[in-house]
């Protein structure tokens, strides 16, 4: 489910132009848009406002809602000083809509609307201002709904970082010092805690015998043992799958990230791998390999209904093909499989103890994203592609995915030195995480 957030909407209007048509237009919007959007609650103002010392009592009201975001509508051209006010005194991101003109009746321009939100948008940067977006057009356009989906579900995805508590369990893994974080940074930017758990208190906690035999049944309902897989593997999975469920209920987390190579294999027993795929689909997301940033990409998908991610190495690059193949070691959650694979629980990797799991990813259309801190500031890669049908050629998860350009974009990637992991979630999410980029002023790579 998405998350909820609190929205704001005031009409700006000028009585030179058509007032009432603007304010009639405002009205209907206050009524119709919270049917339109999921999950929000719409705090509309009274009436139209067309001078500044309107907005005192305006700005107190809304600032009293704990707004996420604030929509201010050019219902009419209106002055310039408007929209700066509602910015300098209220700290939260803007939309400015501009309308489509209605019918001529003989006369000038009846609203001027785009007008009005150009002036406004020009105030706005040249005041050194960057949390607005500029929206055009009506409710009853699907672009229209679809584009303001889009901004409204970047506010979804900074509130629930703000209200974010990140479980990271061990460290990153050795070497891997491109995904490390820097906390300070971290609760400045997006506004994170992150809470330290140590390996072992993972690898000695053991649920009762009962819950671990109900669990390792539901596992092995989902998943057919490969090649030298055993029961008592599949406890060691069922156990650990328990001690994530017990961490985000009695934590609170939004995500974990975990340290999941070498100790985990060489102390528990197994490596969690098959653990976090089957835990992850009804749960919160766990990244491998204590990626924090990874936790973060997957928390933002999340928070706008994207259930189905999946955490991964870009393995390959097909040149001809324009595609990458994204793999990882066995992690993938359960639901993002193809419907046609085997979806095994194999024993390859850490020495032959596993556990990890193996199957195809499913195909269709997917955006791939990494929120990625380097040399003191935060940045945003982002791309969409297609992820293709293809037969269980290896072990793992992994799919391959359809990108234009793709040898450029992994070109880009490494020189500007993105991580080595990013996120991938089904659906078309690239303008939403853009947004997010805009608001919070990060660079945007492409």
């Amino acid at each position: 489910m998405r998350e909820k957030i609190n929205l704001g909407l005031v009409g700006f209007v000028r009585s030179t132009y058509d007032a009432d048509k603007g304010n009639e237009i405002y009205e209907t919007a206050v009524k119709e848009l919270e049917k339109k959007i999921e999950n929000i609650n719409l705090f509309g103002w009274k009436g139209v406002i067309e001078y500044p010392e309107e907005l005192d009592e305006v700005i107190n009201f809304f600032n009293a809602k704990n707004l996420d975001g604030f929509i201010l509508m050019s219902a009419t051209f209106h002055l310039g000083q408007l929209a700066l006010k509602v910015a300098k005194n209220m700290k939260i991101p803007l939309l400015i809509w501009a309308l489509p003109e209605p019918p001529y009746n003989g006369g000038r321009v009846r609203l001027n609307s785009l007008v009005g939100a150009h002036l406004d948008c020009s105030n706005l940067y040249k005041s050194g201002f960057n949390n607005y977006e500029f929206i055009y057009g009506d409710l009853e356009e699907e672009p229209f709904i679809n584009k303001i989906n889009a901004w409204i579900d970047s506010l979804r995805i900074i509130k629930k970082w703000s209200n974010t508590k990140i479980g990271y369990i061990g460290s990153h893994a050795q070497g891997f010092y491109n995904i490390d974080v820097y906390e300070p940074d971290i609760i400045k930017e997006i506004g994170a805690e992150i809470e330290y758990i140590p390996l072992n208190d993972l690898f000695f906690k053991k649920a009762k015998e009962q819950e671990i035999l109900e669990e390792a049944k539901n596992i092995n309902n989902i998943y057919n043992y490969g090649d030298n897989m055993t029961d008592d593997r599949l406890e060691k999975v069922a156990n650990l799958s328990l001690t994530f469920k017990d961490l985000e209920k009695s934590k609170n987390y939004a995500g974990m990230a975990i340290r999941c190579w070498p100790e985990f294999a060489n102390t528990y027993g197994i490596s969690p791998c098959a653990a976090m795929s089957y835990f992850m689909p009804e749960h919160i997301p766990v990244a491998c390999e204590g990626d924090i940033e990874g936790s973060l990409g997957m928390i933002a998908y999340k928070a706008i209904g994207c259930d189905e991610i999946f955490l991964a190495d870009v393995s390959q690059l097909f040149e001809k093909e324009d595609s990458f193949l994204l793999w990882h070691c066995g992690v993938a959650p359960y639901n993002t499989w193809d419907q046609k694979s085997e979806k095994t629980l194999d024993t390859y990797f850490a020495g032959g103890k596993g556990v990890t799991v193996g199957f195809v990813l499913k195909p269709g259309p997917v955006t791939i994203s990494r929120i990625d801190y380097s040399r003191g500031k935060f940045r945003l890669l982002v791309f969409e592609g297609e992820a293709l049908p293809m037969d269980k050629e290896l072990k793992g998860t992994f799919v391959k995915v359809r990108v234009p350009n793709a040898k450029k974009i992994f070109e880009t990637m490494v020189s500007k030195g993105v991580a080595h992991h990013v996120v991938l979630g089904y659906g078309n999410y690239a303008q939403t995480l853009k947004n997010v980029a805009k608001i919070k002023n990060w660079e945007i790579i492409e």
